[in-house]
């Protein structure tokens, strides 16, 4: 059942979802996961008070599960609850003060709070955790991609995560001559701050970024597609 109802949720059958996901929790009441799932499809479908206590079950059951703090973290951002946002926060750096994604996740309430002092300490905090943050699969694949497309004459174009520097990504490559890379970091920073969080992003999955509304999505693929259109085609 609850492999069943994130299959559903996936499928955007949030009624078929939330039934199987309940059927989980009356054979298993403790089932943090379950709660999770339960989170996330009201989230999606803009429910954010019965988010909130599903969120906030799973997190009594599990304090230690990441996703969960994330997006209780991301629900409060949804309702403008700046100051539990920040608390959750904190409290769970507590619990692992090396956590790269609630590190940004921090640095993200502070933009929505305009203080950009520390904003910049918890994203380069969260940025010094991650390092060198690429698997070696992740590496070799995009390597062997661009062999694949100098073979063939093809530019290749990496475009970076929102909210998130370029500069790993360049590292990916022994050289990047030939290479156009998307820097989608400052185009949303300014944005959140301009905005806020939550008319951009519909969940804290990456600490510092989520899955996108329409709005963000359409602000992605616009800055993507203009650094395509100057660089490959000269407009």
């Amino acid at each position: 059942y609850l492999g069943l109802g994130w299959i559903y949720n996936l499928q955007g059958k949030f009624a078929q979802a939330e039934e199987a996901l309940n059927k989980a929790l009356e054979l298993n009441p403790k089932s943090d996961s379950a709660y999770l799932g339960l989170g996330w499809i009201y989230n999606l479908q803009g429910k954010f008070a019965q988010a909130e206590e599903a969120l906030n079950k799973a997190l009594e059951l599990n304090p230690e599960n990441d996703p969960v703090s994330l997006g209780l973290i991301g629900t409060y951002l949804s309702q403008n609850k700046i100051l539990e946002a920040e608390e959750l926060c904190k409290k769970q750096l507590e619990i692992d003060p090396f956590d790269d994604k609630l590190q940004a996740a921090l640095a993200t309430i502070y933009s929505t709070k305009a203080n950009p002092g520390l904003m910049e300490e918890y994203f380069r905090k969260a940025n010094e955790l991650r390092g060198e943050y690429y698997l070696p699969s992740v590496i070799e694949n995009y390597r062997k991609l661009k062999e694949i497309l100098d073979q063939r004459g093809i530019r290749l174009v990496c475009a970076q995560y929102p909210m998130r520097s370029v500069e790993p990504l360049k590292k990916v490559f022994e050289a990047t001559w030939g290479i156009i890379f998307i820097d989608n970091e400052k185009i949303f920073k300014e944005a959140v701050k301009n905005d806020g969080y939550k008319i951009y992003f519909l969940d804290m999955a990456g600490g510092d970024f989520g899955h996108c509304t329409p709005k963000g999505n359409r602000l992605l693929a616009e800055n993507i597609a203009e650094v395509i259109l100057e660089k490959v085609f000269g407009k």
